[in-house]
Protein backbone atom coordinates (compact mmCIF):
# COMPACT_ATOMS: atom_id res chain seq x y z
CA UNK A 1 0.00 0.00 0.00
CA UNK A 2 0.98 4.05 -0.61
CA UNK A 3 1.24 4.61 3.05
CA UNK A 4 3.91 1.86 3.75
CA UNK A 5 6.19 2.51 0.34
CA UNK A 6 5.86 6.12 1.78
CA UNK A 7 7.32 5.06 4.93
CA UNK A 8 9.78 3.01 4.07
CA UNK A 9 11.01 6.06 1.73
CA UNK A 10 10.67 8.88 4.72
CA UNK A 11 13.07 6.42 6.66
CA UNK A 12 15.14 5.68 3.91
CA UNK A 13 15.20 9.64 3.68
CA UNK A 14 16.21 10.23 7.32
CA UNK A 15 18.71 7.87 7.26
CA UNK A 16 20.52 8.64 4.28
CA UNK A 17 20.15 12.44 5.76
CA UNK A 18 21.61 11.54 8.85
CA UNK A 19 24.92 9.48 7.29
CA UNK A 20 25.37 12.79 5.03
CA UNK A 21 25.10 15.29 8.31
CA UNK A 22 27.29 13.08 10.75
CA UNK A 23 29.84 12.57 7.75
CA UNK A 24 28.94 8.60 7.49
CA UNK A 25 28.68 9.81 3.73
CA UNK A 26 31.94 11.98 3.76
CA UNK A 27 31.43 15.53 1.96
CA UNK A 28 32.18 15.00 -2.27
CA UNK A 29 31.51 11.64 -2.07
CA UNK A 30 30.05 10.02 -5.82
CA UNK A 31 27.00 8.08 -4.36
CA UNK A 32 26.51 5.58 -6.98
CA UNK A 33 22.68 3.97 -7.13
CA UNK A 34 23.95 0.24 -7.13
CA UNK A 35 26.03 0.65 -4.10
CA UNK A 36 23.51 2.74 -1.98
CA UNK A 37 20.88 0.13 -2.89
CA UNK A 38 23.19 -2.78 -1.73
CA UNK A 39 24.09 -0.46 1.29
CA UNK A 40 20.99 0.27 2.24
CA UNK A 41 18.93 -2.78 1.01
CA UNK A 42 16.09 -0.98 -1.10
CA UNK A 43 15.23 -0.50 -4.38
CA UNK A 44 17.04 2.38 -7.07
CA UNK A 45 13.20 3.67 -7.32
CA UNK A 46 12.80 4.74 -3.93
CA UNK A 47 16.56 5.46 -3.68
CA UNK A 48 16.28 8.33 -6.59
CA UNK A 49 13.67 9.75 -5.34
CA UNK A 50 15.46 10.37 -1.73
CA UNK A 51 18.34 11.66 -3.46
CA UNK A 52 16.15 13.89 -5.18
CA UNK A 53 14.63 15.03 -2.18
CA UNK A 54 18.14 15.31 -0.69
CA UNK A 55 19.38 17.59 -3.62
CA UNK A 56 16.49 20.11 -2.58
CA UNK A 57 17.92 20.69 0.77
CA UNK A 58 21.43 21.12 -0.56
CA UNK A 59 22.63 17.57 1.13
CA UNK A 60 23.71 16.54 -2.07
CA UNK A 61 24.10 17.90 -5.78
CA UNK A 62 23.21 16.47 -9.36
CA UNK A 63 25.98 15.55 -11.51
CA UNK A 64 25.60 15.56 -15.00
CA UNK A 65 25.46 11.30 -16.57
CA UNK A 66 26.99 10.39 -13.28
CA UNK A 67 23.87 10.28 -10.22
CA UNK A 68 24.87 12.09 -7.32
CA UNK A 69 27.42 13.43 -5.33
CA UNK A 70 27.33 14.50 -1.46
CA UNK A 71 27.49 18.14 -1.42
CA UNK A 72 31.20 19.01 -1.07
CA UNK A 73 32.25 21.40 2.03
CA UNK A 74 33.47 25.07 1.31
CA UNK A 75 35.18 27.71 3.07
CA UNK A 76 32.94 30.56 0.98
CA UNK A 77 29.84 28.24 1.85
CA UNK A 78 31.08 28.00 5.40
CA UNK A 79 31.02 32.12 5.72
CA UNK A 80 27.74 32.24 3.49
CA UNK A 81 26.03 30.01 6.32
CA UNK A 82 27.12 31.79 9.35
CA UNK A 83 26.25 34.80 7.53
CA UNK A 84 22.88 33.41 6.44
CA UNK A 85 22.38 31.85 10.09
CA UNK A 86 23.37 35.87 11.61
CA UNK A 87 20.57 37.47 9.42
CA UNK A 88 17.77 34.77 10.26
CA UNK A 89 18.61 33.90 13.76
CA UNK A 90 19.47 37.79 14.83
CA UNK A 91 16.12 38.43 13.42
CA UNK A 92 14.03 35.70 15.50
CA UNK A 93 15.70 36.60 18.32
CA UNK A 94 14.94 39.97 18.05
CA UNK A 95 11.66 39.36 17.66
CA UNK A 96 11.37 36.78 20.85
CA UNK A 97 13.07 39.47 22.71
CA UNK A 98 10.40 42.21 21.69
CA UNK A 99 7.50 39.67 22.35
CA UNK A 100 8.62 38.02 25.39
CA UNK A 101 6.45 36.15 27.79
CA UNK A 102 6.64 33.67 31.03
CA UNK A 103 6.90 30.51 29.00
CA UNK A 104 9.48 31.92 26.79
CA UNK A 105 11.47 33.56 29.48
CA UNK A 106 11.50 30.06 31.85
CA UNK A 107 12.74 28.27 28.76
CA UNK A 108 15.63 30.48 28.11
CA UNK A 109 16.41 30.48 31.81
CA UNK A 110 16.20 26.75 31.95
CA UNK A 111 18.40 26.05 28.81
CA UNK A 112 20.82 28.88 29.92
CA UNK A 113 21.50 26.91 33.30
CA UNK A 114 22.19 23.92 31.72
CA UNK A 115 24.45 25.35 29.48
CA UNK A 116 26.26 27.32 32.58
CA UNK A 117 26.38 23.80 34.12
CA UNK A 118 28.50 22.30 31.27
CA UNK A 119 32.11 23.14 31.02
CA UNK A 120 33.56 23.43 27.30
CA UNK A 121 34.86 20.09 26.63
CA UNK A 122 38.02 19.45 24.74
CA UNK A 123 37.06 18.61 20.69
CA UNK A 124 40.13 16.12 20.17
CA UNK A 125 39.52 14.31 23.53
CA UNK A 126 35.86 14.10 24.78
CA UNK A 127 33.06 13.29 22.58
CA UNK A 128 30.35 12.17 25.01
CA UNK A 129 31.39 15.63 26.68
CA UNK A 130 31.58 17.29 23.23
CA UNK A 131 28.07 15.88 22.02
CA UNK A 132 26.52 16.68 25.46
CA UNK A 133 27.59 20.65 24.96
CA UNK A 134 26.70 21.07 21.36
CA UNK A 135 22.83 19.44 22.73
CA UNK A 136 22.89 22.03 25.36
CA UNK A 137 24.25 24.83 23.46
CA UNK A 138 21.91 24.32 20.44
CA UNK A 139 18.96 23.95 22.94
CA UNK A 140 20.01 27.56 24.60
CA UNK A 141 19.86 29.31 20.72
CA UNK A 142 16.81 27.43 19.93
CA UNK A 143 15.17 28.52 23.31
CA UNK A 144 16.11 31.88 22.85
CA UNK A 145 14.70 32.58 19.22
CA UNK A 146 11.70 30.04 20.22
CA UNK A 147 9.43 33.38 20.65
CA UNK A 148 9.63 34.34 17.26
CA UNK A 149 6.35 32.87 16.30
CA UNK A 150 8.01 32.42 12.06
CA UNK A 151 7.27 28.92 10.93
CA UNK A 152 9.38 29.54 7.51
CA UNK A 153 12.11 31.36 9.60
CA UNK A 154 11.98 28.18 11.76
CA UNK A 155 12.36 26.13 9.44
CA UNK A 156 15.50 28.26 7.66
CA UNK A 157 17.14 28.34 10.64
CA UNK A 158 17.29 24.38 11.15
CA UNK A 159 18.26 24.45 8.09
CA UNK A 160 21.74 26.22 8.34
CA UNK A 161 21.88 24.28 11.64
CA UNK A 162 21.92 21.36 10.16
CA UNK A 163 24.54 22.51 7.31
CA UNK A 164 26.90 24.71 9.58
CA UNK A 165 26.73 20.75 12.01
CA UNK A 166 28.43 19.00 9.33
CA UNK A 167 31.77 22.01 9.00
CA UNK A 168 31.56 21.42 13.02
CA UNK A 169 31.59 17.78 12.39
CA UNK A 170 34.93 18.16 9.97
CA UNK A 171 36.74 20.39 11.63
CA UNK A 172 36.55 19.09 14.89
CA UNK A 173 37.66 15.40 13.03
CA UNK A 174 40.06 17.77 11.79
CA UNK A 175 41.56 18.39 14.68
CA UNK A 176 41.36 14.88 16.14
CA UNK A 177 43.77 14.09 13.36
CA UNK A 178 46.21 16.70 14.23
CA UNK A 179 46.53 15.00 17.31
CA UNK A 180 48.50 11.79 15.48
CA UNK A 181 50.44 14.07 13.25
CA UNK A 182 51.37 17.23 15.00
CA UNK A 183 49.91 17.11 18.85
CA UNK A 184 51.45 20.73 20.06
CA UNK A 185 49.35 22.30 17.02
CA UNK A 186 46.29 20.23 17.93
CA UNK A 187 47.01 21.33 21.27
CA UNK A 188 47.15 24.97 20.13
CA UNK A 189 44.77 24.54 17.80
CA UNK A 190 41.83 23.10 20.68
CA UNK A 191 42.41 25.72 22.96
CA UNK A 192 41.30 28.59 19.78
CA UNK A 193 38.29 25.64 19.34
CA UNK A 194 37.77 26.24 23.18
CA UNK A 195 37.63 29.95 23.09
CA UNK A 196 35.09 30.19 20.60
CA UNK A 197 32.79 27.94 22.64
CA UNK A 198 32.99 30.35 26.12
CA UNK A 199 30.16 30.76 28.20
CA UNK A 200 30.74 34.55 28.58
CA UNK A 201 29.19 35.87 25.42
CA UNK A 202 26.44 33.54 26.04
CA UNK A 203 25.90 34.92 29.35
CA UNK A 204 25.61 38.44 27.79
CA UNK A 205 23.15 37.05 25.10
CA UNK A 206 21.35 35.78 28.39
CA UNK A 207 21.78 38.91 29.77
CA UNK A 208 20.09 40.79 27.32
CA UNK A 209 17.50 38.42 26.55
CA UNK A 210 16.19 38.72 30.72
CA UNK A 211 16.58 42.66 30.39
CA UNK A 212 14.26 42.49 26.89
CA UNK A 213 16.54 44.73 25.64
CA UNK A 214 16.42 43.28 21.73
CA UNK A 215 19.14 46.29 20.66
CA UNK A 216 21.80 44.77 23.46
CA UNK A 217 20.43 40.96 22.48
CA UNK A 218 21.18 41.45 18.44
CA UNK A 219 24.30 42.84 19.73
CA UNK A 220 25.22 40.35 21.55
CA UNK A 221 24.38 37.82 18.97
CA UNK A 222 26.21 39.16 16.39
CA UNK A 223 29.60 39.80 18.88
CA UNK A 224 28.88 36.03 19.26
CA UNK A 225 28.54 35.34 15.49
CA UNK A 226 31.88 36.99 15.04
CA UNK A 227 33.85 35.18 17.51
CA UNK A 228 32.70 31.76 15.97
CA UNK A 229 33.79 33.93 12.60
CA UNK A 230 37.12 34.68 14.42
CA UNK A 231 38.10 31.04 15.94
CA UNK A 232 37.87 29.71 12.37
CA UNK A 233 39.79 32.36 10.44
CA UNK A 234 42.55 31.62 13.10
CA UNK A 235 42.19 27.80 12.91
CA UNK A 236 43.13 28.29 9.16
CA UNK A 237 46.06 30.02 9.91
CA UNK A 238 47.39 26.99 12.19
CA UNK A 239 46.70 24.15 10.38
CA UNK A 240 49.06 22.21 7.97
CA UNK A 241 48.66 22.95 4.45
CA UNK A 242 48.70 19.80 3.81
CA UNK A 243 45.85 18.61 6.13
CA UNK A 244 42.25 18.40 4.87
CA UNK A 245 40.96 21.20 6.71
CA UNK A 246 43.40 23.47 5.06
CA UNK A 247 42.66 21.66 1.19
CA UNK A 248 39.09 22.31 1.93
CA UNK A 249 38.50 25.54 4.09
CA UNK A 250 42.01 26.70 3.78
CA UNK A 251 42.06 30.64 2.28
CA UNK A 252 43.84 29.17 -0.80
CA UNK A 253 41.04 26.34 -0.73
CA UNK A 254 39.05 28.98 -2.79
CA UNK A 255 40.88 28.12 -6.26
CA UNK A 256 39.34 25.96 -8.89
CA UNK A 257 40.07 22.48 -8.44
Amino acid sequence: PMTLRQSKSDILFDRLRQDILTLELPPGMVLRLPALSERYAIGLTPLRECLNRLAVEQLVVPEHNKGFRVTPLTRADLLDLERSRDAIEGAMLAHSVSHADDAWEAGVIGAYHHLSQTPVPSVIHEDDALAQWTRRHLAFHQALVAGARSPWMARFAGQLQDQLGRYHRFIQSGLRDLTQTAPSLATKAAAVSAAGMALEPHRALYQAALDHDPAAALAAFRHHTGLSIAAFEELSTLMPAHSPFAKTLGPQSETPA
